[in-house]
Order: C-alpha cells, then structure tokens, then sequence
C-alpha cells in the first residue's frame, strides 16, 4: 500500500471515526493560591493567582508536564499520520511565486524552493524574469520594497548573525547600505523611499517600552543615518503606540504615523524638500477626528476613510486639511445600511473600494474623481476581496479573491479596468473540495438583531442532524471574521460534518453600530449571539445536537469563553489559540499595558469600567463543579499580548474542578512562539474530530 493510500486510511480513521482512546487522565497538580480582591467596594475571587508569576520553578515544571501530557494526547490520535495526509492532499508544486508587486515597467516577486528563496524581477508582462537575489530558507525575510526604477530594493532580513536592514542593488547584487541598529523585527519591519538615495525606516530598540522607537532618515550612499522623529515628539505617547513612515514617490511631504491598537491613529508632516536639513514636523490629524488608520496620497490630494454619521465614508482632501472635515470631498460611500467600506486603494490615475455586506459579502468597485462608482465584475458572489499589492506610482493593482472553499485567487487589473488572472500566483484546490458550499444566513438572537452567520457545508449534506458541526466566533476591535482556506476544515466538511462562523456584535460586519454593541457593557451581546446562532445550528438540524464545538482565537476568547459559561451543555468541545480568557487582571501585571484592551472591554479606573471586566472575564465567571466541554488551549511562551497564566488558569480550573472522566481538558505550550501559533487549523480540527 502507497504512502497516500496508506495516510488516506489512517486518516479516515481519524477524522471520520472517533478515536476510542482512554480518559483516565492524571493531571499535573498545582496549588490554588486564591486570594480575596476588592476594588470599588466589590470583592472577587483570583484563582491560581500563583499561576501569574510564569516564571517560578514549580510553574514552569507544571508547564512542561501539561505539555507532556498533550503530546501524550497527540500520539494517541496519531497525529503525524494526519500530518502526512494532508501533505499528500496538497494540490501543486511547492514552487508558486508569492509577494508579487507590479509597477509600471517591471514586476518583483519571490520564488522558493527546497533550501532557498529567490527574489525575481521581470517586465511588466511578465517575461524576461531574471533572479536578483537569493538566501537561505534558514532566514527570515520580512519584508522588502523595490524603488519603482527597479534599480535596488530595500530588504529587512533576520539570519544566524542577526537582524538587517539592506539596500540591495538589481543588477549587481551589491549591498548599498546596511545596519543591524536597533533592528527588532518581532516588533518593526518598515520603510519607504524617500529619494533615489533616501530610505526613511522605523528604529525599535530592544526595550519593553515602544517609545524608545523613532523614525530614521538613511543616506544609502554615505551610510549616514539620523533619527528624525521619535516617541518623545508625541503628545501622550502610550506604551503600545508604534510609528510608521510613509511618503508617496516623487512627493516633498513625509509623514509619521503612530499606530495604535484601534484603528484610529495619529498623523504628523513634515516638509523635506531640503532632505539634508532638520525637518519641521506639523501634527495633522488625531484619534478625534474620526480618520481610519493612515492616508494614500497621490500628488497634492490625500485619500483616507473618515467616519461619517457613524459609516465609514471614502474622501479625498488635501494633507493640510485633514483635520476639516468640512472640507472633504465624499468619493464613495456605500448606499445600504447593511454594507460597509473595507478597503480601498489608489493607483496612477484610479481610486477603488471594495464593499462587504454582512462581512462576508463582498464586491470591488471603481470610483472617479467626481465621486461616481461602478462595479467591476468578477465572479460574484466573492465572500472576500483584498488589495494585494497597489501604489499611486502603479498603472495596475493586484487583488486577491478569498473563500472557503478556494485557495486564494489572484487578479491583475489595469487603469483601463482590464481584468487578467494570475495564475502563477495561484494554487489549486484539491477536487475532494468540490461539492462544499457556502451560505449566508441570518438569525434572530436573544434581542432579536438578526445575526449573519456563515455556513460550509457538502453540496448533497441533509439537514438530518446528523453529523459533526464547528462553529468559529470573534466579535472584538471592530474587525470582520474572513475567510480562510485551511485544508484540516475543508477536509472535516467534505465528510459530511459542517463549519460555519458566527459574525457577532463587536465585530465590523455591520458597521460601527454593530462594534459598538459589542463592547464593554453590551458584551454579553457578543456571547449571546454565539449562544442564538449555535442553536439554530442544532434546531434546523445542520448538526447533531450532541456534537458540536466551539473555536476562537485571541480576543474571541470572551466571547466563546463566557457562552462555554453561560452554556456549557451547549458545547462538546472547546478550542482557543491565544485566547484571552481572564482580561480583569491585565491591569494588575508589572510592565504590560492593557490599554488597547480598555476600549472594547473596560478599565480599571471607574467602577464602570471594572464592572465591565468582571461581568466578561471568563475566568473570573468560571462555574465550578460544572461539567465542562473537552477543551484544548493553545498559547505561546512568548505572547506580548496575552500573558501564559491567562489560558493556564483556565485550565487548572477546568481539570482540578469536577473534571468529567469523559472529557479532555489540555493545555499546549508553544515555547518559542508569541501570539501565533503553527499549525492553528490543523490542531484545532484534530481535537475536534476526537471529541465531537
């Protein structure tokens, strides 16, 4: 028997068979140090509050031994037979060009194969490619940026001596600048060119505190470098703010942008028409002034989406009068309640947008400087549209489609709108996949809002509740859960079991309304939707009603951690990668700033606001003595975001409170990972394979 058809029957066993393994688990003990806490006259119990301090021995031993314990788990499943089928199951060479960037007269992208990746240039038809540069698989490129002559690109670049930035020239490979100063690419990896011999980057010092980071001017000919613009220039500079530069080709007005955690940032200018002096920087626009992250400018007009009447609105301005609304000129804005802006791009001579209707929904749209739109036609229904690579020195943008059941698609369109499909950037979808489809529906939750909620499913599956069923929720920040291919899923659906994705308040799948409505105080709308949209599942008979799970990442965390409480019968497993799971004590930790957490979820500093935290954290809100789902929780050693305790006292609650002998409760340390963990999808479906 082959190796496919041996790992195809192997991993039949696994996905379509539940795996009869034994649940007599010895979990690794650990005191419960629970200490009595009040704040505003309100007493709450902290529960393994030993567990805070990770790096205490009789910790970081625990750790190991729940590690231990998950790989013991893993081997159990036979996960590396799963691994080894969906190896085989990939369709294609393992040689598809990525990272494409198109200009007018040359196009850049990169190419790899089993030990080196290879950085090509061609025309702008794509022929003539010839390699420019190469390294090793063993490093880690970040990123990179062609001057749009072609002539040298700028490379951020980790290997076995270091981090690097470098300028590297396309037609003799030479080195033209390089600097490992304060180069920290966990953290920074931008730059923009500034002249033909002028690079402007982001410096990040190895430090805990970002506002040691700055932005430096660096003569490539010389190698002089001087910081131009740092933290210290900023009017309540927070901890977690960052800076970016940014300038459009052929333009004397450089910008310095500090990002934040929300999606509204400050902007400052600053004129460097004589680039050897000092520079006089002017602030622009700030989080008051309801502007979306950062502007594109295309000679002396600065496009950027503002909030108007709580809709996200595309304008056109100039960069002096950004901080007038008054003085805006609405290029597009979409006309149904139920649509939003999520994206746009400018190019040499075209604006574009692209629309999402109930965040799954989408559709690309031309728009002239007279502010008329049309719709460019693709294949619709397109459940996600992304600008892949665009520049206002570029005659051509590249997009991608996204969906669930296909690999990502890739489209050139020119400044004539002709539309030409990329096919070297594209992979193949296995043939497996090709009965899985998928749906929008709505459904009516505790208050009656009607829900989005996306559903995969085969093509010929009834709705005899009968099979497996997973549902995905995030519903923070403001940000729309999209589409991702992940074989492990697809493959789980095309077996006749069903993945669908609840688009919850807190996300941006209906606007800023819909965010709104999920954060602190109207949390619970959040959990609740879950809750509404996992029994429709149940009632209309997509899913077993015994066999369904729930999955999360990050600040998803709240939301399927408190339906788990709210409900725990609801569930008969629970999944979390980096998922926040005890938010109330971010703010008690030395050294880690939770500010970007005080919007969605509360501060401490009111009682309203620790109020807030108490009723969402799912820690805190842990019922004991309860039968919970079989849950795995995947964290990294080294998340900045998300300390370790947080998914570890959760744990620790589940397997030392009434664990079920029916049940699995693991908790996998990723140590040299911080908030991303490999591999996500593959573990996730694995676990739930087993335990739905």
């Amino acid at each position: 028997m082959n190796r496919f058809l041996f790992s195809l029957f192997s991993f039949c066993l696994l996905l379509s068979c539940k795996q009869e393994i034994s649940k007599t688990i010895n979990y690794p003990k650990i005191d419960n140090s629970r200490t009595d806490v009040e704040e505003f006259g309100i007493k709450y119990n902290n529960d393994y509050s030993n567990l805070e301090d990770i790096k205490k021995e009789v910790n970081q031993n625990w750790f190991l031994k729940q590690d231990s314990l998950t790989a013991d788990y893993y081997k159990s499943v036979d996960r590396e037979s799963a691994f080894n089928y969906f190896s085989d199951l990939y369709v294609g060479d393992d040689y598809n060009r990525y990272w494409y960037e198109a200009y007018k007269e040359h196009n850049f992208y990169w190419l790899d194969n089993d030990s080196t990746q290879v950085l090509f240039k061609s025309d702008s038809s794509g022929k003539g490619e010839i390699p420019v540069f190469s390294t090793s698989m063993d490093n880690t490129v970040h990123f990179y940026s062609p001057h749009p002559d072609g002539s040298k690109f700028i490379l951020f670049i980790s290997d076995e001596k270091g981090d690097f930035l470098k300028v590297i020239s396309t037609e003799s490979g030479d080195t033209l600048f390089q600097t490992d100063k304060d180069m920290n690419m966990q953290q920074a990896s931008w730059a923009v060119w500034a002249s033909t011999d002028h690079i402007v980057y982001t410096g990040w010092p190895h430090t805990e505190d970002t506002r040691n980071s700055y932005i430096a001017m660096a003569d490539i000919r010389t190698g002089a470098i001087k910081v131009i613009f740092d933290g210290g220039q900023v009017k309540d500079y927070d901890p977690e703010d960052f800076l970016r530069p940014d300038i459009s080709v052929g333009s004397n007005k450089l910008q310095a942008f500090v990002i934040t955690a929300s999606e509204h940032f400050t902007g400052y200018s600053a004129d460097i028409s004589n680039i050897e002096s000092d520079y006089t920087w002017e602030y622009i626009y700030g989080q008051k002034d309801s502007i979306l992250y950062w502007p594109k400018q295309r000679g002396d007009n600065m496009y950027f989406l503002r909030y108007k009447g709580g809709k996200k609105t595309l304008v056109r301005s100039t960069l002096e009068s950004m901080g007038d609304p008054t003085k805006d000129v609405v290029l597009f804005k979409p006309e149904k309640e139920e649509m939003t802006i999520t994206d746009y791009a400018v190019s040499e001579k075209n604006v574009y947008a692209i629309t999402s209707k109930n965040g799954s929904d989408e559709t690309l749209y031309y728009v002239d400087n007279q502010g008329k739109s049309e719709i460019i036609e693709l294949d619709y229904p397109i459940s996600d549209i992304q600008f892949y690579h665009t520049s206002t020195t570029s005659n051509e943008i590249t997009i991608i489609k996204n969906d669930w059941k296909y690999d990502l698609s890739f489209l050139s369109i020119n400044d004539s709108l002709e539309i030409k499909p990329l096919d070297n950037l594209t992979r193949q979808t296995p043939e497996s996949f090709n009965d899985i489809i998928t749906e929008i529906i709505e459904v009516e939750s505790h208050d009656g809002t009607m829900v989005p909620m996306t559903i995969v499913r085969n093509r010929g599956k009834k709705q005899d509740s009968k099979g497996k069923g997973v549902v995905y929720a995030y519903g923070a920040y403001g940000f729309s859960v999209e589409p991702f291919y992940e074989m492990p899923l697809l493959d789980f659906v095309s077996k006749g079991n069903v993945f669908a994705v609840a688009h919850v308040r807190g996300g941006a799948e209906k606007g800023l309304k819909w965010y709104k409505d999920g954060i602190k105080e109207k949390k619970s709308n959040s959990w609740k939707d879950l809750l509404w949209c996992s029994q429709y599942l149940k009632d209309q008979g997509y899913v077993d009603k015994d066999r369904l799970g729930v999955w999360c990442s990050s600040a998803g965390g709240i939301t399927a951690g408190m339906a788990v409480n709210e409900n725990p019968d609801m569930f008969k497993a629970f999944v979390g990668a980096v998922p926040t799971l005890n938010p109330l004590r971010l703010a008690y930790q030395k050294n880690y700033d939770a500010s970007d957490h005080d919007y969605d979820f509360g501060d401490m500093k009111t009682i309203e606001g620790f109020k807030s935290l108490m009723a969402l954290d799912p820690v805190i809100n842990f019922k004991k003595n309860t039968v919970y789902p079989s849950t795995l929780m995947m964290s990294g050693a080294l998340d900045e975001q998300i300390p370790l305790y947080d998914t570890a006292k959760y744990i620790a609650l589940l397997q030392n409170y009434y664990p079920d002998p029916k049940r699995t409760y693991l908790l996998d340390v990723y140590e040299d990972e911080g908030h991303y963990i490999p591999l996500e999808t593959f573990s996730a479906m694995l676990f739930f394979n087993n335990e739905l």
